[in-house]
């Protein structure tokens, strides 16, 4: 007797803020959102999704659990289409023609972490996030969870060839700078007033050897504390709030091209 294929499993997200984010933003599609039975705070939700005319379906936070995969729903999740990714050929020309920030991640893996780096990413101006396509976790719903719906609004690209797409930012005169704890030059001391990009590893291994080469420069955050590490969504939290500070107070100091 053949054997039946399993059902792939609809994209489902969960969580107050990836849920109203991706309803305001309305890059995605939408197709049925899902409510806790047990008493909860109104929210806007109601009236967006009669503007959107979105099917809303009232179950048990055990059947809400269910269907997210988590416990830690807050009583909502939607089912959703594929995450649009952003095309970086398309997003390239775009970032050539401004004084950007990107944040160039190679092979992270660990989903709480891709959502920390995609929520300070864009609270702090990054103007993308660049993925390795292999080797590396995708934006899944514990990635958006994580990003408290962050991922709704920043780009979010997946490339086959990171050192290749690094070329190109740099052929768009950016600054590509290496997150390396063991750098002497400190993040502090360095000029991030221009076109910059951080390039950050993954957990364990850290920058792929062809991929730090690529870098201009390798850059450290100064530590002062018994523990000598941060993990890698705090490095990118403080990059981009060095970078935002500077930009904020500073002067640019290097030639432009």
């Amino acid at each position: 007797m053949k054997k039946r294929k399993a059902a792939p499993r609809r994209n489902v997200i969960y969580g107050v803020h990836p849920v109203l984010e991706t309803l305001a933003v309305g890059r995605r599609l939408v197709e049925e959102v899902f409510l806790s039975r047990d008493p909860l705070p109104e929210w806007h939700l109601y009236a967006l999704l009669e503007t959107a005319g979105i099917p809303l379906t009232r179950i048990s936070a055990l059947d809400l659990g269910s269907l997210a995969l988590s416990p830690n729903h807050q009583g909502i999740a939607a089912r959703v289409g594929p995450f649009p990714y952003a095309d970086f050929e398309d997003i390239v020309p775009d970032l050539a023609t401004r004084k950007g920030i990107v944040v160039i991640l190679d092979e992270i893996q660990d989903p709480a972490n891709l959502g920390n780096i995609v929520r300070s990413s864009e609270c702090l101006g990054a103007d993308a996030v660049i993925l390795t396509q292999d080797r590396a976790v995708p934006v899944t719903a514990v990635v958006e969870k994580a990003s408290a719906g962050a991922s709704a609004h920043i780009p979010v690209a997946r490339v086959v060839n990171l050192v290749r797409a690094m070329e190109q930012l740099k052929e768009a005169s950016y600054w590509l700078y290496a997150a390396d704890a063991r750098a002497e030059r400190d993040c502090y001391s360095t000029d991030l007033t221009y076109a910059t990009a951080f390039v950050l590893g993954s957990e364990g291994k850290g920058l792929r050897r062809l991929v730090r080469e690529k870098c201009d420069e390798r850059i450290a955050v100064p530590m002062t504390g018994k523990i000598g590490s941060l993990n890698v969504s705090q490095t990118t939290a403080i990059l981009l709030a060095e970078t935002v500070r500077q930009r904020s107070t500073r002067v640019p100091s290097r030639g432009s091209d």
